[in-house]
């Protein structure tokens, strides 16, 4: 099975050093400890023109909307290590999980903030390039989400036994409830970064890595961002200069519009996905099945419902148009 770790190159800070050297116009010689297999890369699927048709319509209108979003983000300067540690155990303690999980900083980490629920692990990059509104969404994203459902899903009579369960993939699900709770306290409500992150995916199967990382420069000028947003979409291939990609991505934007319909069926209410790790379809399976008394749920939920409700349907105005 591809873990995360086999996409990391045995080269990669050199290479990066020769992209940033060459003003951009290289093209990584990527060096990998083990084999990577294409069918391993594209795992996730292919892009959708459905969707992509919507994510070029999501980036037209962030595009326009462009200078009021920056300032937005650009308002509030980074907060310290010190500041973020204690962020993310407050938000630990709302579920008496401070005990439970290990913050770990390091220079060396891909992204900026990653959970690992096996090994309860909160990894954090140094140095530190997230504000006060990024840590709120950031928290939204990883513990009321992704921390929770595994918290809901390991008191389940079906933990661990899926397959026998018959339970379908839940990452489209998961990344896609991810990403409107990571919205929720956004002023903008638009989902410009995952969708651009669709058309990245689309066009790094296409091109070279120098033409995905103009499409991100251009979009956003500043090339650390554009660097990894690249290096993700090509990270498992060894010779960048050709077209192909590691998908996973195209499930962020897939998922959150997935899970977008599914609340406005469903009067705005996310409580029943939050069963544990599953996909929506299985939600009337987990129900049946479920010998919990009451689930776990978000804060960003019980703390004000009607304000939850409220921003996923400025969400779904602002992004299924």
């Amino acid at each position: 099975m591809l873990k995360l770790i086999d996409l990391t190159p045995t080269n990669l800070a050199s290479e990066k050093t020769k992209f940033f050297a060459a003003n951009f116009q290289y093209n990584p010689q990527f060096v990998y400890a083990k084999d990577i297999k294409k069918v391993e890369l594209s795992k996730y699927g292919k892009p959708k023109l459905r969707y992509i048709f919507l994510a070029k319509r999501i980036l037209k209108k962030y595009l326009k909307e462009k200078d009021f979003i920056k300032q937005e983000e650009n308002d509030q300067a980074f907060l310290t290590q010190v500041e973020i540690k204690n962020l993310v155990e407050k938000r630990l303690r709302t579920y008496d999980l401070k005990n439970e999980y290990q913050i770990v900083f390091a220079e060396d980490f891909v992204s900026r903030f990653a959970v690992n629920n096996r090994m309860k692990l909160i990894k954090i990059r140094l140095p530190i390039t997230i504000n006060q509104n990024e840590i709120v969404a950031i928290l939204n994203h990883e513990i009321d989400t992704h921390i929770i459902r595994q918290l809901n899903y390991e008191q389940q009579p079906w933990f661990r036994k899926k397959k026998e369960n018959h339970f379908k993939a839940y990452l489209r699900t998961e990344e896609g409830l991810a990403a409107v709770n990571e919205l929720v306290t956004s002023q903008h409500k638009l989902a410009y970064k995952s969708a651009i992150n669709y058309l990245a995916v689309d066009l790094a199967l296409k091109k070279d890595f120098v033409s995905v990382f103009n499409f991100i420069y251009q979009i956003w000028p500043d090339p650390e961002r554009a660097w990894t947003w690249t290096f993700k979409k090509k990270r498992g291939i060894t010779d960048t200069n050709c077209g192909g990609a590691f998908t996973k991505d195209l499930v962020y934007f897939e998922g959150l519009v997935q899970v977008l319909n599914y609340l406005k069926k469903n009067d705005y209410d996310p409580s029943e996905l939050y069963y544990g790790k599953l996909d929506l379809k299985d939600i009337n399976k987990a129900k049946k099945l479920n010998t919990q008394k009451a689930l776990i749920l978000p804060e960003i939920l019980t703390k004000n419902p009607q304000f939850y409700k409220q921003a996923v349907q400025k969400m779904i105005k602002n992004n299924l148009f």
